[in-house]
Parts: structure tokens; C-alpha cells; sequence
């Protein structure tokens, strides 16, 4: 795999930590301003291999979408390409998460019913009243449906690759590989990172949650609903 999937991800964490690029301040620009900014780099990437001096003097590019003194290049041209690269990735997530916002406003809550508070396998109360057959009096049981996130399941992974790491080399290479791996805190964070977008991108899972759960006692209103 190409280092710079690593570094690029490596330079999107330090925007996020060190200079507050957060998912909040990245929404804030809805006009594409971190796809322009990503351009800007990838531009001075291509003029420094192509032995241009725009990297010397430090001046954007016209369509630079902020202040000229955040424009901060390399004459190094993969740390450009670094910096283009996590830009694109913010601007990426961004999109998605008003796509995402978008679809939400629009959607109401799934609400499962119950007999039992454990099992939440209709969602609609009549249908469970009818199948049951309830009477009023008695209860049951609704709470929203969440579905699960791939990231419910991804806490600390880290730390068992980074065992896993420690036990293969100290099986191959005895005492001599016992400190091995050693990581950094935002060595770590870039893997914690890499296993959560991955599992998010592939393992989604097809299961829920039921949240909030209440009791409700069945009224005959309920009741006569279903004999309607």
C-alpha cells in the first residue's frame, strides 16, 4: 500500500488536532472551499516538479479560498500532495455528512413494539396486538430502533493489533523484539483511524438497537383499533 494513504491521513488528524479542522468547522464551508484549498497544493505540487519557483515565494494561487497567510507550502512535493490529499478527505467527509444530515430531516424515528422488553420484532402495534392477541390491560413495550455502526465494535482494535504485532516478532525473533512495536500516541491514532474507516466501509452491519425503552398499557381504544 502506498505510504501516502498513511501521511495523508497522518497530516488530516493534525489539521483536526492542532488547528481545529474539525467535522463542525469543516460544514462551515459549503461552497467547496476545502476542494479549492486542495487544488492549491496539488498545484504547487505539479510546479515544483516541473522546477517552477511559485513554492519559493509562498503566494496562492488566485483561487485560494482564505486567507493568504493560512496558505502554508513545501518545497517538498509530496508534503503538497500530503496536505492536498487531507483536504480532499475533509472535503469528502463533509459531503457525505450533509447527505447524511439531508436524509435524517426527512426520516422519522423507527418505533418497535414488544411483549417482553427483550425482543422488538414488529413496528406496527396493532399487527402485535392482533398476532398476541392482547387484550387491554395488558403490556407492552416500544422504544426507537437505532441501527448499529460499525464503530460500535471498533474500540481499542488498536491495541490488539499492536499485540498481535508484539507476539508474532517475539515469536520469530525472541527477547530481542519484546519492545516491538513501539508507537506513538498519534502513531496509534492514525490506526485507530484506518480500522474505523474500514470497517465502516465494509462491515456494515445489518443489525439494530432498540433505545428508550417504556412500558404502555394497552387502552380498548387499542384494542377496537384492530377489530375495525
Amino acid at each position: 500500500m502506498s505510504n501516502v494513504i498513511i501521511k495523508a491521513l497522518e497530516e488530516r488528524l493534525r489539521q483536526i488536532n492542532e488547528e481545529g479542522f474539525s467535522a463542525a468547522h469543516d460544514d462551515c464551508y459549503t461552497q467547496g472551499q476545502l476542494a479549492a484549498a486542495a487544488a492549491c497544493y496539488a498545484c504547487f505540487a505539479e510546479d515544483v516538479l516541473q522546477g517552477g519557483k511559485s513554492a519559493l515565494d509562498g503566494q496562492p494561487p488566485a483561487f485560494w479560498p482564505w486567507d493568504d497567510a493560512w496558505f502554508k507550502p513545501s518545497r517538498d512535493p509530496k508534503r503538497n500532495i500530503e496536505k492536498a490529499m487531507a483536504l480532499l478527505s475533509a472535503q469528502y467527509d463533509a459531503i457525505e455528512r450533509a447527505e447524511t444530515a439531508a436524509i435524517e430531516a426527512t426520516t422519522t424515528p423507527d418505533i418497535l413494539w414488544s411483549t417482553n422488553d427483550e425482543m422488538f420484532n414488529h413496528d406496527d402495534l396493532q399487527e402485535l396486538i392482533e398476532e398476541r392477541q392482547l387484550q387491554a390491560g395488558d403490556t407492552v413495550y416500544f422504544g426507537t430502533k437505532r441501527h448499529a455502526k460499525a464503530t460500535d465494535f471498533t474500540t481499542n482494535i488498536d491495541e490488539l493489533v499492536i499485540e498481535g504485532m508484539q507476539v508474532q516478532a517475539e515469536d520469530d525473533a525472541g527477547e530481542v523484539a519484546e519492545d516491538y512495536p513501539s508507537a506513538s500516541e498519534p502513531q496509534i491514532q492514525v490506526l485507530q483511524t484506518l480500522i474505523e474507516a474500514w470497517a465502516t466501509t465494509y462491515c456494515a452491519p445489518v443489525f439494530y438497537q432498540v433505545l428508550n425503552t417504556q412500558p404502555y398499557t394497552l387502552t380498548a381504544s387499542d384494542i377496537r383499533e384492530v377489530c375495525q
